[in-house]
């Protein structure tokens, strides 16, 4: 009679163990991680051609959404990026040119294609001038030529 008493007791105890686990694993798969919830800040895919989309609308677009990452620019063999961190343009690279003269040498472009990729961005900020601010000395230049 005893053992009946001891195993049903344990019986019940590790039937209340198994009910306690099962219920934190229902909880912890439905909570998103840390790293899953700073994805989901970033994750964000914008893409176009140059053609259809101007660069300078594509840049203000960013900016506006306040957007982190890369956006890549594809001309032919010619690739170029531009740093956003909190929609504010922090550097860029078109063929051998950085900073301002590449983003002017891409505004210059008139085909190609851009693919915008969320990123969480560390650099320092390597251009200072507003993107509004380097679009007007752009166009400035342009009508000059």
């Amino acid at each position: 009679m005893d053992s009946i008493v001891v195993t049903a007791s344990g019986g019940l105890f590790l039937g209340i163990l198994c009910g306690a686990g099962a219920l934190f694993l229902l909880k912890m798969v439905g909570r998103p991680s840390p790293i899953a919830e700073e994805h989901y800040k970033t994750s964000f895919a914008f893409s176009g051609n140059l053609k259809q989309t101007p660069l300078i609308d594509a840049i203000q677009f960013l900016e506006i959404g306040r957007r982190e990452g890369i956006l890549h620019i594809y001309c032919g063999r010619r690739k170029g990026y531009l740093i956003f961190k909190e929609g504010h343009v922090m550097d860029a690279f078109f063929r051998n040119y950085t900073g301002k003269e590449a983003v002017f040498s891409m505004l210059d472009l008139e085909e190609g294609d851009f693919y915008f990729e969320p990123k969480i961005i560390s650099q320092p900020r390597l251009i200072s001038q507003s993107i509004m601010d380097l679009a007007l000395e752009w166009d400035g230049l342009k009508n000059d030529r």
